[in-house]
């Protein structure tokens, strides 16, 4: 009898062992697809960490490339020329391709060391005081992360306010900045940011609210500042259709 049914019997140890077989593939795909997709998900984030930081690193660029600019001016023209003239006098034209041969010229404004145009933000034991290098008890740290990987170049043009690319005729140039995020796996992730700035000489007096325009603390012109109330035009209003 047990020989009769031996066809039967591998039958059904066949079967069972194909019902695995496919059972541990279904399971390897669904790690494989959840796996890639942690993965993605992993890869977005740090990209969207990595486009912070070099936006970061062009805004800081950006605010010290204004405070060159100011200290590169003079405090009683209100043009930018003697920034220029020093920019110019110090060969700082970009000459790199693409940026090359442009009109108006593009000018470095945050020259770093030669060979290396690049400006780093770097995080490194050497630049921490010893108290960062501790705990509060005095217990040093063995290891800590570093940053080596993000940087930023700033330049300067003229706005086209004359003929004459290199120099400043109405106080207004513009600085861009680029910040730039190195990776190891791909191409560095970067930002860009510029600003029209604006020469003023002299200090500059700004408050809350429309002081500015000669009004008081209650937005009225109710004040010993005044520099002219608003003119008498007619104002129209939307019709109140509430019942």
């Amino acid at each position: 009898m047990a020989h009769r049914n031996l066809p039967r019997n591998r039958a059904a140890r066949g079967f069972t062992l194909l019902v695995a077989l496919g059972v541990v593939v279904v399971v390897t795909m669904a790690v494989m697809l959840s796996y890639r997709v942690v993965g993605r998900e992993a890869d977005t984030q740090a990209d969207a960490r990595r486009q912070k930081e070099a936006f970061f690193a062009a805004e800081a660029g950006l605010a010290e490339g204004r405070e060159a600019m100011r200290l590169r001016s003079s405090p009683v023209e209100l043009t930018y020329l003697q920034a220029f003239s020093a920019l110019t006098a110090a060969n700082a034209t970009v000459t790199e391709l693409g940026l090359a041969g442009a009109n108006p010229a593009w000018m470095e404004l945050l020259p770093a060391t030669p060979g290396d145009p690049w400006n780093y933000l770097r995080l490194a034991p050497t630049y921490l005081p010893a108290a960062e290098k501790a705990s509060a008890s005095g217990d040093p740290y063995v290891d800590y992360p570093e940053q080596n990987n993000v940087r930023y170049r700033v330049f300067v043009r003229d706005d086209v306010d004359d003929n004459d690319p290199t120099t400043d005729a109405n106080g207004r140039v513009w600085v861009a900045a680029v910040g730039e995020v190195l990776s190891r796996d791909g191409r560095p992730t970067r930002a860009i940011v510029q600003a029209l700035i604006i020469n003023q000489v002299g200090a500059i007096a700004i408050g809350p609210g429309c002081t500015q325009s000669g009004c008081g603390a209650d937005n009225t012109y109710n004040n010993t500042q005044d520099t002219g109330a608003p003119t008498n035009v007619p104002i129209r209003t939307l019709p109140n259709n509430t019942p």
